[in-house]
């Protein structure tokens, strides 16, 4: 409990004390986010937190492309069939479009179109009974985000929209 609090207060300071960086969006820009997930939006039962890693680059003042990559895993137990085990990967392009609200936050909105790889195994089914089927297709999302920038480089963003979590948190690179 001491070195979370100790943890805490000290991304505290450094948000507070650390020295800004410009939020305005340019061409020729890229961003790289590495996000966790905190409200998942696929599988069922117990699962270790989605991940996702974005990039983005700066084609227009303030329009930028880039891709995405999505991953969850869950597992649940059922009567009568066992252990069930979810995954599902979502790689796609997506478009963003900043706005600047507050000053030194980068905040944008965009959509995404990609793929989503879904699969399903059940250990320990019935013999004879057919193999489960996942679907996977075509998907697409409307998002919105903001960035701060710690300094140059280093960031942290957040994400709403859905995807492979309705809420993504995590550190952004900017090169």
């Amino acid at each position: 409990m001491k070195k979370s609090i100790a943890f805490l207060s000290l991304l505290m300071l450094t948000l507070i004390w650390a020295p800004r960086a410009s939020a305005q969006y340019e061409p020729g820009q890229m961003d790289f986010n590495l996000g966790i997930g905190l409200v998942p939006t696929f599988g069922a039962g117990n699962g270790g937190l989605p991940i996702s890693i974005s990039g983005d680059y700066g084609i227009k003042e303030n329009i930028g492309i880039g891709g995405y990559l999505g991953y969850a895993r869950s597992s649940e137990t059922l009567p009568f069939f066992g252990k069930t085990t979810y995954s599902y990967f979502i790689l796609g392009l997506r478009g963003t479009y900043h706005y600047p609200i507050l000053d030194g936050l980068d905040t944008y909105g965009g959509a995404l179109l990609g793929y989503n790889v879904a699969s399903v195994s059940i250990e320990n089914t019935f013999p004879g009974w057919p193999e489960p089927k996942a679907a996977s297709g075509l998907s697409y999302s409307f998002f919105l985000g903001a960035r701060y920038h710690f300094n140059d480089q280093f960031g942290a963003f957040g994400e709403l929209g859905y995807g492979i979590s309705i809420l993504n948190l995590g550190l952004t690179l900017k090169l």
